[in-house]
């Protein structure tokens, strides 16, 4: 401990991982600078921290890291624990200790289980890969459960031991899904908890904590396997607390990213209290267990449809082949870097990307489909608990829903209502650009408000497809007189050439047959699109 009476601290250091502080103090009478160190904490709990926590911990990880590691640790213990116990019976299975089994089968068994667990994780990584990130929790949370019910089967193996090997390859297929699950969430995990960009730092410690733990865990499944032998309440109680442990883990976690989930559950707080919901709150109600689907789905709750992006147009075209709705919805969205179109047949709607659109441009097409699907509900009377809730009949939006849905120009009855269907009107042309105006005016608003809680809009986890809409035209290049058909396969060989045929009316007058190219839109180009909208723009708040 070192006492100045006199003197200048020049500078003072802190290393805030190990809690330690250095001070550069000129003694009174000297020349040189004296270094003074002073640790807070002893030497073993410095180790600790530098083997197995990340540099700069707490401030270089986010809030909710210390939290979930507690409980991540916890549940790899257990599954170690259960692990060994489910490896024993697997060895038994293959013919260990069995004087009777030969090293063919046994080999013939293990690669069997094997490639059936390669060819799983590559059809689950196909089905399931582009998921993974929107719902990580979800995910993070069912490999687990699934790798128990993997080891369950495996325990099970003497009860199966005509079937070893079939039961060894359903085993197997369930564990490479853990595997491709488990380790693709946990990166997600990982980028939220690095906030330095300290990726690589974070997933290195996460490693080395289990790598102790599960050689702790090892240690003591060893020693019940020896006192207790194959216990099976043992294993139970493992597997049950893994479990809980797992659930705890992910529901800990407080990410700040979007996924539809969390966007429906911000959507639905603010039109009915008028507030931003943060991100804390929001993932503390995020369904991490079941998430409805179909029918039942969240957005169907919330807006009555269920909302598709970035899809092809093609299979909606084919259901409703008229030209002057797509062309009429094309010039309401004319500024937008998306155009939404419903389909009342299948309760869907879809949002049809721009190519120059981006994260910003999908949240905010997304907010515009919810309010849309709501609007379209509420001019045909279906109730939804946004407008149909007592608390909420004095809020701005359910007050435009009960407007609109005495309005008449806001809605255009059906020429032929599908079956059974509870949609006797559609929204009118005039309806869609009001509600475009609302949205774009909102979603300024929201998307503040979404930025002050904490909430991250550089990147979002919506479920987005890749097709995307760009502008084209069809211009008159050649025209072939006479009346014979030539058929348009074996016309062109050019794919930016196309000929209508006659019984597409497209042919001009006497006969002629009109050929034309496809080429790029320059006068309503995606730029002129995007500087026409901010001309608008300007133009409303120099009004305002």
């Amino acid at each position: 401990m070192f006492t100045i009476h006199e003197g200048e601290v020049i500078y003072k250091e802190i290393y805030g991982s190990l809690n330690k502080q250095r001070f550069y103090v000129k003694p009174p009478e000297q020349s040189n600078v004296v270094v003074l160190d002073e640790e807070k904490s002893n030497e073993f709990a410095n180790l600790f921290t530098r083997v197995f926590l990340p540099q700069g911990y707490p401030y270089s990880v986010s809030k909710d890291y210390t939290n979930y590691q507690i409980w991540d640790t916890a549940q790899a213990f257990c599954s170690t624990i259960t692990g060994i116990l489910a490896t024993q019976e697997v060895l038994r299975g293959v013919g260990v200790g069995d004087t009777s089994a030969t090293p063919l089968a046994a080999t013939i068994t293990w690669v069997l289980k094997d490639g059936c667990g390669h060819l799983g994780k590559i059809y689950f990584a196909y089905s399931h890969g582009t998921h993974l990130d929107a719902y990580s929790k979800k995910w993070r949370l069912y490999a687990d459960v699934l790798n128990d019910a993997a080891m369950c089967i495996e325990i099970a193996l003497p009860v199966f031991k005509n079937y070893t090997t079939t039961v060894l390859c359903v085993s197997t297929v369930m564990k490479a899904i853990v595997g491709v699950a488990g380790g693709a969430t946990r990166a997600a995990m990982t980028q939220h908890h690095a906030i330095r960009s300290n990726l690589a730092d974070v997933s290195a410690k996460d490693s080395a904590q289990e790598t102790a733990v599960n050689l702790i865990a090892s240690l003591t499944a060893l020693t019940i396997i020896t006192i207790f032998g194959s216990s099976l309440m043992v294993f139970i109680i493992m597997m049950v607390f893994h479990i809980i442990f797992n659930y705890m883990a992910v529901r800990s976690v407080c990410l700040r990213t979007l996924n539809e989930p969390r966007f429906l559950q911000i959507i639905d707080t603010y039109l009915g209290e008028e507030i931003v919901a943060k991100p804390c709150t929001v993932n503390r109600n995020e369904p991490v267990v079941f998430l409805p689907i179909g029918p039942n789905s969240l957005e169907r709750q919330l807006c009555g449809f269920q909302i598709k992006i970035g899809h092809s147009m093609k299979k909606l075209v084919s259901n409703n082949p008229k030209a002057y709705f797509m062309i009429n919805v094309k010039g309401v969205y004319k500024y937008n870097e998306y155009v939404l179109v419903h389909c009342l047949e299948t309760r869907k709607i879809y949002i049809y990307p721009r190519d120059s659109a981006t994260s910003d441009s999908i949240l905010c097409a997304y907010f515009h489909a919810v309010l849309y699907g709501i609007v379209i509900c509420a001019i045909n009377d279906i109730p939804l608990n946004v407008y149909k809730n007592p608390e909420n009949l004095l809020k701005p939006f359910p007050l435009i829903c009960e407007t609109l849905q005495q309005a008449d120009w806001s809605k255009v009855a059906v020429e032929s209502p599908p079956p059974y269907s509870k949609f006797n009107y559609e929204p009118s042309f005039e309806l869609m650009e009001y509600l475009n105006r609302i949205v774009q005016k909102e979603w300024v608003k929201l998307r503040v408000g979404l930025q002050k809680v904490g909430w991250d809009l550089n990147k979002n986890l919506l479920i987005v497809d890749e097709w995307r809409i760009c502008t084209a035209k069809l211009v008159a290049t050649q025209i072939s007189i006479g009346d014979k058909i030539i058929p348009e396969v074996l016309t062109h060989t050019a794919s930016n050439i196309r000929t209508f045929h006659e019984h597409e009316n497209a042919t001009g007058e006497h006969g002629k047959l009109k050929t034309y190219t496809i080429e790029p839109d320059l006068e309503n180009s995606e730029l002129n699109i995007i500087s026409n909208r901010a001309t608008r723009e300007q133009g409303t708040m120099t009004t305002k």
